[in-house]
């Protein structure tokens, strides 16, 4: 017995979720999918895009976040232990000021990745051409199997 859509969808979303969610840091619980008799829908946090174009400039007039950034970066310096250089001063800042010193940083430029122009798609190597035409060469087989057991004459 041939495999139902489902069963190639559910197959195709096991192999690529795990890679995007590996790639996407902060935003991997964010990646899931849903199959049906006739889908595969993945989707993601809607800002996941930043990974890719990175972060703009913070818009005047724009909405305080929850967590801010500011606190997002907090929590990276700690969860990578960074440890603030001293200025030219020779004082050196708490993680707080540090953390304060960046997202000041990123709302006024963005992200330096946003000011490269961004294009750094990540998601490129795993979700390609190759693995794209194998899911529709599967399917089309699926089918094709399919027509041909139909009889006719029945």
């Amino acid at each position: 017995m041939s495999e139902t859509n489902r069963e190639i969808f559910e197959q195709f979303a096991k192999q690529i979720v795990p890679e995007l969610q590996a790639v996407s840091k902060g935003f991997a619980p964010s990646i899931s999918y849903e199959v049906t008799d006739n889908s595969l829908i993945i989707t993601a946090s809607p800002y996941i895009r930043v990974l890719i174009d990175g972060r703009a400039p913070t818009r005047s007039g724009a909405k305080r976040g929850n967590p801010t950034l500011q606190e997002v970066i907090l929590a990276w310096i700690n969860r990578h232990s960074i440890t603030p250089r001293a200025n030219k001063d020779g004082k050196v800042p708490t993680q707080e000021q540090l953390s304060w010193m960046i997202s000041k940083s990123i709302h006024k430029y963005g992200t330096k990745l946003y000011q490269q122009g961004g294009g750094n798609n990540i998601f490129d190597t795993i979700i390609t051409v190759d693995r794209i035409e194998y899911l529709v060469n599967l399917m089309a087989n699926k089918f094709y199997t399919e027509i041909q057991a139909i009889n006719i004459y029945d």
